[in-house]
């Protein structure tokens, strides 16, 4: 029987450990917390997780001091450890693989580079992604023109925007929908086309015409109001 997957998850916001806990609930692994770099070590030690993702902003110790301290450690120092930073701070990636991370992300997370992260170093991370059906209307700007389309399913790192596409693959739409909660909460968020589904040449012939979006750059606020209304 192989030994079950273990991930280790090491920051001291409430926020982004529940979200990388969403982005891991299709993966059939136990998952671990420690909010402290201490607590880290303690629960690597007894537990010998299969791959770490930790913040590097941590009070007290850092991640980098952490990692270093993975590394320093026999029993520990095969750990792969994937550091997570600040998009704003442009030399941790380099400090990141200097105190031997095997992997380098930045916040805000982005749900399908970290399971690709993961993946490339645990086989057993599953990166599909829990999507939830749903019928909204949703605007954004387009050419100098409001557009408006309906979102007919979503998940924590994108949507599916039924609309007669105009953009193409790779462009960025500045979004917004209101959610059907008691508040019909408005967001914005960005999406990247990341596929589309043309009337005469269809990706996905049981989807309707429109483009595949990838959430980027979502806030904490915003990812809160998704998980409350769809439980993605």
């Amino acid at each position: 029987m192989p030994t079950p997957l273990c991930i280790l998850l090491v920051d001291d916001s409430p926020f982004f450990l529940n979200l990388e806990r969403q982005f891991l609930r299709n993966t059939p692994a136990s998952l671990l917390e420690a909010k402290s770099a201490g607590e880290a070590l303690a629960l690597a030690r007894s537990h010998r997780p299969s791959l770490v993702f930790m913040d590097i902003d941590m009070p007290e110790v850092d991640g980098l001091t952490c990692c270093r301290q993975f590394k320093g450690d026999q029993e520990l120092q095969g750990i792969p450890i994937i550091l997570i930073g600040d998009k704003n701070s442009p030399d941790q990636q380099a400090q990141a693989a200097a105190a031997g991370s095997s992997g380098f992300l930045t916040k805000p997370l982005d749900r399908r580079q970290f399971l690709e992260a993961g993946h490339r170093l645990l086989a057993g991370i599953d990166r599909r992604e829990s999507r939830r059906d749903c019928d909204i209307p949703v605007s954004f700007e387009w050419g100098g023109v409001e557009r408006h389309g309906l979102c007919v399913d979503i998940s924590s790192g994108g949507m599916f925007l039924r609309i007669d596409p105009r953009a193409g693959k790779g462009d960025l739409l500045q979004l917004r929908l209101r959610l059907p909660d008691r508040e019909r909460t408005v967001i914005k968020l960005t999406g990247r086309i990341a596929w589309v589904n043309l009337p005469d040449a269809p990706i996905k012939p049981n989807y309707p015409f429109g483009y595949g979006l990838e959430f980027i750059d979502i806030s904490e606020e915003v990812g809160i109001a998704l998980r409350r209304c769809f439980g993605v």
